[in-house]
């Protein structure tokens, strides 16, 4: 019995490494570029999942024609909203993740950017701070090109590094302990 809490107690820890792992590859991302708020070029070195980000507040929406195009040697990339907008520090201002989208081309690739004053930025993300704070201006937001990794991948990461720890400690616990189960 003690065995099979043991294996129980390595498969946790195997879990927690693994979520770790996928935690800190998403905490490290590369920031590509800063963007001007109207034409840029950047040359993408590596296929994969980038996004882009607004610099200065907590919170960011699309009032109504905010629009990011992206394209490489005249094909449009799709460019799509994030359901769950994280959030990280970039020199000091809090920054959130708004656009995500695919690298499948390495090379130059054009980001126009539309409608900037439909980008609705405020410092707080607490609604009830929100509903008395003015919009940023636009002189205050900056954006960014990141890499980034999916929203289920981070989550799978943090769902596997809590269970893996709390596994892990039961496993343990229970191998040193058995007459706790009953």
């Amino acid at each position: 019995m003690q065995i099979i809490f043991l294996l129980i107690g390595i498969i946790g820890l195997v879990m927690f490494v693994f979520g770790i792992k996928t935690l800190i590859k998403n905490y490290r991302n590369e920031i590509i570029s800063e963007l001007k708020l109207t034409e840029n070029e950047i040359n993408f070195q590596k296929i994969g999942t980038y996004s882009i980000s607004v610099v200065g507040g907590g919170y960011a929406n699309n009032l109504v024609n905010f629009e990011t195009q992206i394209t490489h040697n005249e094909t449009k990339l799709n460019t799509i909203e994030k359901n769950l907008k994280f959030k990280f520090h970039y020199k000091g201002r809090l920054a959130t993740e708004f656009y995500s989208f695919e690298i499948e081309n390495l090379g130059i690739h054009k980001i126009f950017i539309k409608n900037i004053e439909d980008l609705e930025v405020k410092e707080s993300m607490l609604v009830s701070k929100r509903l008395f704070q003015k919009k940023l201006p636009i002189e205050k937001i900056g954006l960014i090109v990141k890499e980034t990794s999916s929203s289920s991948k981070f989550i799978i990461g943090l769902l596997m590094t809590v269970f893996g720890i709390n596994i892990s400690i039961w496993g343990i616990i229970l191998t040193f302990n058995p007459q706790l189960i009953g």
